[in-house]
């Protein structure tokens, strides 16, 4: 089949089926042996925005790594408004893997501040993704420096809807440990006010262990009920279906930590060692189960990994806690 049909085969499905990215990967190869540069970015593009729905971050990278290559070596060949709108989901993700380092985490990221004010954007996103790489790597400090700057700025049109920017700032304080004010930003996705493709999805991890932490243990179990089914197998999810097996646990329910732990180890086994995959092991270390030391045994390593990239010992503290 020509791999422009593989291309409307790819559009004709949802935007959110993992179908999508075997196609767009093959459109890719054949694009690029044909020389085709104008279907090769769309695919990539394509491949970018699947990814960030199914998971996969990695691909991501590749995909917009080659993408960075040619809007620097070809004038016209990648739209600006593209490239800037995906640089805060790469720049934001580029941590999930320990292989890349902080030198490289932090290239790439005041490049994106660079490009941002070369076109004359608000730097509102590029504080935000500070901010959230700060939470993903354990830096606190990090994470107070830039919240502020990150509420501080004026927002455009290259801002986030509002939906994840709420449930973003959700995460900065349940990962502060301010919990009163996690539950408090979370009001409007928990009213229904606001929400998106993975909102409430992600917010209802945060919200059940904050509630459990200000001991209301009803609005804690209401969040895991409501949550856990929208986040189950979901592959881009994993990190809050990891945060529903830690609520399981504090309430000392390990029977069904334990199937949340089954339900999801597959989809955890295909990550290829990423910053979810740390979470799913870190969190599934507490259960008792066959698979007890398997857990601890992934948990302990990609712990270290990270931790030693961070240079910090943020995830082996974690670790150490539950054992």
């Amino acid at each position: 089949m020509n791999y422009l049909n593989l291309l409307e085969e790819a559009y004709e499905l949802d935007e959110m089926s993992e179908a999508r990215l075997p196609l767009l990967e093959e459109v890719i190869r054949e694009a690029d042996l044909a020389r085709d540069i104008e279907t090769a970015v769309e695919a990539r593009w394509l491949l970018i925005d699947t990814c960030l729905y199914v998971g996969f971050p990695k691909k991501q990278l590749i995909a917009f790594s080659w993408l960075i290559n040619l809007y620097e070596s070809s004038e016209g060949k990648v739209d600006v408004f593209d490239l800037l709108w995906h640089y805060k989901w790469i720049a934001e993700h580029i941590v999930r893997f320990p292989e890349v380092s902080l030198s490289k985490i932090n290239a790439l990221t005041e490049d994106m501040q660079k490009k941002f004010k070369e076109y004359n954007y608000s730097l509102r996103p590029y504080y935000k993704v500070k901010t959230l790489q700060a939470i993903s790597m354990g830096n606190r400090a990090m994470a107070n420096e830039f919240f502020p700057l990150w509420q501080g700025t004026k927002s455009d049109f290259m801002n986030d809807c509002l939906a994840c920017e709420t449930t973003e700032i959700v995460a900065y304080y349940h990962f502060i440990g301010d919990y009163q004010a996690a539950i408090k930003a979370a009001a409007p996705i928990l009213s229904g006010r606001q929400a998106c493709a993975e909102v409430p999805h992600l917010t209802y991890g945060h919200t059940a262990l904050s509630y459990y932490h200000l001991d209301k243990r009803e609005e804690a179990q209401n969040s895991f009920e409501l949550g856990y089914p929208m986040v189950k197998k979901r592959v881009s999810l994993l990190t809050t279906v990891s945060q529903f097996i830690t609520y399981l646990l504090l309430i000392d329910n390990q029977e069904e930590a334990v199937q949340v732990y089954q339900e999801n180890q597959k989809i955890a086994s295909e990550l290829e060692g990423d910053l979810s995959t740390l979470h799913f092991y870190l969190a599934s270390a507490g259960l008792k189960h066959e698979k007890q030391e398997d857990c601890l045994a992934q948990a302990t390593t990609l712990a270290q990994k990270f931790d030693k990239r961070n240079q910090n010992t943020y995830y082996q503290d974690i670790l150490a806690k539950m054992q």
